[in-house]
């Protein structure tokens, strides 16, 4: 993780003030604390799963740093320096730029290409296209805001971990580089101006920072924490507290026992803080826990150096973890990724967490000497802004280079994956279990490649809420094709907006909607999360034959039940909310058959039936409506694709008494007139077991849906069982 020195940050005035003087005194504290938190970084990342707080120092410390080199420079006034033809209050922005270049691209951009190859190695061909979208847009430096979106995408939230997942870090420290000296030169031009000086006007610009970017952090964290984290105006206020104690720290006066109790105090909360903090708290409360014992170490430093803990941050082992901090950052986390995707566990043993150390340590003391060292000492790119620039495309091209190659590579393994020939005979999918069928093994489809993508793409564009949504969004299909401009007055949202299944779009000749839904025979409505609209395929077959309106209410990892269990959770307030506005959307309709669900298979991945469910049996009957109750379809909870790819289909297929333990139990379940159960289980799962691969067709796309190229087999069996159970045409 970088954090970045005044050497690195502008241009070292000659001539300064006294007080800038003091600032730039080296601590030699700092470099300990590098290595402490590094050390907690790893070593929560490694064993625990947690979030350590370790990254939050580094920010500060950016904070600390780049502040204080801008501050330094814009007070200079550029005296005794001309070599910067664009300086601004002392402030030379290609120079600073080039510097920032110089330190952090090279070593960045080779670790996010190796990590390529890493992928290509070790990681299952299921996670490729994702891990090289990842690595692109951490080249670019927005790796942070692609996390952040997938985090609340459900569907991309069943990724895998990304092998530059911590490059999200230097994402936001990159986009603060960007900011800041924008905010120094504006205060530097209002304290001229008012008298007050550069200082004077930059205490309250950081501290309206502080106060606004934390405020936000509150709210984020509170209505949306996985997005939050990886929200950069959510990490703002880290950076300004450390230009805030720039400001503060030459005034600060603490005596030695005082020094020396708040210095073991700010270690020991350092080292404890991923045990005892609340991980879903960051970057809000949380995260001012790590921010709080890093700015007391800080002061102390500056106040009494080498006071209590002093001795121990001074210490050289840690000094040296200092020094390789960034490096180590870099290389720590692909190595243990790779680790435990080709050990298949999800936590390192003690033996194998020592190891991924070793290596990364390796790694990053090879890093560290060949592109800062050894690059800096050959003089490339290091003398002139125009050589950062040249050194900086020149890392930027090696991602790009190598993520054409491995772009490449995913081509034709997709291509070598490819079956021959693709038909009933070879790959009948479902119809293998209902007319047991023998087939001869062949190669699946679609292969792992391809299987996070065989979905209907309205799932991931606009026929679906997100999970903290609260829009109602509705979709309308006449036969198998999507009408346009159907069911208006259901499709507006809350604030009145026009909702993406109504949006009356025109075609290409003209004319203004899609097939004429008042002269479908029978009205359908798909109603409940992803596991019920994972049936579209087979429902639009069944819509193709018989003349069927079909209408879509769907809601991500939203469950039916009237009662939900955590209403302080904003995906299950909204899920009650929407839950309400989708039965009285449907009421209104007045449908002939609402599809829902039966029972619930969820992320302990055993079958239950929630007592609510009849409650809003009773609800969606009033719409006049028979209900037909769908029988949860098993949810493996582990990334079916990825498994495939490390240990083949025996090792991925899962005991069916294991998730459905009671297997009569669906049967005996008590409904009321007029709900008819379904139950598709036997064109899933043999009598024994749920297999991953079932007629040469792959039948799972992640941890839970089935893929469409198997409902889509299954299509004929799912029409004949729903069309025995329901009144309709």
């Amino acid at each position: 993780m970088s954090t970045e020195t005044s050497e690195t940050a502008a241009t070292p005035a000659r001539h300064v003030t006294s007080r800038s003087a003091a600032e730039r005194r080296y601590l030699p504290e700092i470099e300990g604390l590098r290595g402490a938190a590094i050390i907690v970084i790893a070593v929560y990342h490694i064993w625990f799963d947690r979030v350590s707080g370790g990254v939050d120092v580094f920010l500060l410390l950016s904070g600390f740093f780049i502040t204080g080199s801008l501050i330094r420079a814009a007070e200079s006034g550029g005296r005794g320096d001309t070599r910067g033809p664009a300086r601004r209050h002392g402030i030379d922005p290609a120079r600073y730029a080039a510097r920032i270049v110089r330190r952090i691209f090279p070593p960045a951009l080779a670790v996010a290409a190796a990590t390529l190859v890493m992928a290509a190695i070790w990681l299952p061909r299921a996670t490729w296209d994702q891990q090289l979208g990842d690595v692109l847009a951490s080249a670019f430096y927005v790796g942070n805001w692609r996390l952040a979106e997938n985090s609340v995408d459900y569907l991309a939230s069943n990724n895998g971990a990304s092998i530059v997942q911590h490059y999200w870090s230097l994402g936001i420290q990159a986009q603060f580089y960007l900011l800041w000296p924008f905010l120094i030169l504006a205060c530097a031009w209002i304290g001229a101006r008012t008298g007050r000086g550069l200082r004077g006007a930059l205490a309250p610009a950081l501290t309206a920072v502080f106060a606004a970017s934390f405020a936000f952090a509150l709210w984020e964290v509170a209505h949306n924490q996985a997005y939050a984290y990886f929200d950069t105006r959510a990490r703002l206020w880290q950076f300004a507290v450390g230009g805030l104690l720039v400001l503060a720290l030459p005034r600060l006066r603490l005596g030695r026992r005082t020094a020396a109790a708040l210095s073991w105090v700010a270690v020991v909360a350092l080292a404890a803080g991923g045990l005892l903090l609340d991980s879903t708290q960051f970057p809000g409360v949380a995260a001012l826990w790590p921010v709080t014992a890093a700015s007391a170490v800080l002061a102390v430093a500056t106040a009494q150096p080498g006071a209590g803990a002093g001795r121990l941050l001074n210490a050289r082992p840690l000094h040296a973890l200092g020094r390789l901090s960034y490096t180590l950052y870099l290389w720590h986390w692909p190595v243990l990724i790779c680790y435990l995707a080709t050990t298949g566990r999800s936590s390192a043993t003690l033996a194998g967490g020592l190891g991924v150390i070793a290596v990364s340590l390796a790694l990053a003391a090879v890093t560290r000497w060949a592109l800062e060292l050894r690059l800096k000492a050959s003089g490339f790119g290091q003398r002139t802004v125009r050589g950062a620039a040249v050194l900086g495309a020149a890392s930027l091209a090696l991602v790009l280079a190598t993520g054409g190659a491995f772009a490449g590579y995913i081509a034709y393994e997709r291509d070598r994956l490819d079956p021959e020939t693709v038909g009933a005979a070879t790959h009948p999918g479902a119809a293998a279990l209902a007319e047991g069928l023998d087939i001869a093994p062949d190669d699946f489809v679609p292969s792992t490649l391809d299987a996070a993508d065989d979905r209907s793409p309205e799932l991931s564009d606009d026929c679906n809420q997100s999970m903290e949504g609260y829009e109602l969004v509705r979709c309308d299909f006449v036969g198998d094709e999507r009408a346009h401009g159907v069911g208006d007055e259901q499709a507006h949202g809350a604030e009145g907006e026009h909702a993406p299944g109504g949006d009356g779009q025109a075609h290409e000749d003209g004319t203004v909607g899609g097939p004429d839904a008042d002269t479908a025979r029978t009205t359908v409505v798909m109603y409940g999360g992803s596991k019920i609209w994972h049936w579209l395929p087979a429902v639009l077959a069944v819509a193709e034959r018989h003349d069927w309106h079909v209408i879509t209410f769907i809601k991500n990892a939203c469950v039916i039940a009237t009662e939900q269990p955590n209403t302080s959770e904003e995906r299950y307030r909204s899920c009650a909310a929407w839950n309400d506005a989708a039965v009285e959307a449907i009421v209104g309709i007045e449908p002939d058959i609402v599809l829902t669900y039966g029972s619930r298979i969820g992320y302990d991945a055993v079958e239950s039936f929630p007592a609510s469910y009849g409650e809003r049996y009773a609800q969606l009957l009033d719409s006049g409506a028979e209900v037909v109750a769908v029988r949860d379809t098993p949810s493996p909870r582990f990334d079916v694709p990825a498994c495939l790819d490390r240990e083949g289909p025996e090792a991925c297929a899962v005991d069916r008494d294991d998730y459905y333990p009671e297997p009569a139990a669906f049967d005996a379940l008590d409904v009321p007139e007029g709900v008819h159960k379904l139950d598709l289980t036997d064109y899933i799962c043999s009598a024994v077991a749920c297999e991953p691969v079932v007629g040469n067709v792959l039948v799972y796309r992640d941890d839970a849906h089935l893929t469409n190229t198997y409902v889509e087999t299954l299509a004929p069996y799912f029409e004949a069982e729903l069309l025995a159970l329901a009144d309709a045409p």
